[in-house]
C-alpha cells in the first residue's frame, strides 16, 4: 500500500447536481482528488475548517470525547479504496499499546482527523484511477465532438456553420 499525504483544497456545492463535493490535494504534486460528500457531513466539516465551536459536541466531538476517555487517539485517517463508485476510509487508533482500524466513510474519517490534527492519507492508485478516468472522460467528449463535427451535413446548415 502507498499512501499520499493529504490536505484539504477545498469544500463547495456542485452547481449542476448540488452535491456538496470535498477536494483533497496531494501535498507533494499538488494532484487533486474529488470525494462526493454528503450534506450533514460537508457542514461538519466546514464549521471544523472555519474554526466554528458549537456549544454543545456535536458528533464528531462527541466521538474525540469518547476516544480521550478510552486512551486511545486518532494517529492518522486513510481512504484506500473505491469499489462501485464508493469511497472506503479507516480510521487508525492507537492507546499505546494496541492499534486499532475502524472502516468509516471518508467524510466522517475527515471530520474525525480534521478534530484531532491527525494526518490525512489517500492510496496512490486512487489519484491513478481518478486521473484516468478524467483523461478518458476528456478523449471521451473530443470522440464525441469530432463524430458529431463530422456528421453535420454543410448542405442542412445552408453551406455555414457559424
Amino acid at each position: 500500500m502507498s499512501l499520499i499525504k493529504v490536505e484539504i483544497e477545498n469544500i463547495f456545492i456542485d452547481q449542476k447536481s448540488g452535491v456538496p463535493v470535498l477536494i483533497l490535494k496531494d501535498t507533494e504534486s499538488s494532484d487533486n482528488l474529488p470525494i462526493l460528500i454528503a450534506p450533514l457531513e460537508a457542514s461538519l466539516i466546514a464549521i471544523e475548517l472555519e474554526g466554528k465551536k458549537p456549544l454543545r459536541p456535536l458528533t464528531h466531538d462527541l466521538i474525540v470525547n469518547i476516544l480521550g476517555q478510552l486512551s486511545y487517539e486518532v494517529e492518522s485517517i486513510d481512504v484506500y479504496d473505491l469499489k462501485n463508485n464508493i469511497y472506503y476510509a479507516r480510521i487508525n487508533l492507537s492507546d499505546g499499546n494496541k492499534k486499532l482500524k475502524i472502516d468509516s466513510r471518508p467524510s466522517d474519517a475527515i471530520a474525525l482527523a480534521l478534530r484531532t490534527k491527525s494526518p490525512i492519507y489517500v492510496e496512490r492508485k486512487l489519484f491513478t484511477l481518478y486521473m484516468g478516468l478524467e483523461k478518458t472522460a476528456k478523449e471521451v467528449d473530443k470522440e464525441t465532438l469530432k463524430d458529431f463535427l463530422e456528421s453535420i451535413d454543410l448542405d442542412d446548415a445552408g453551406g455555414k456553420i457559424m
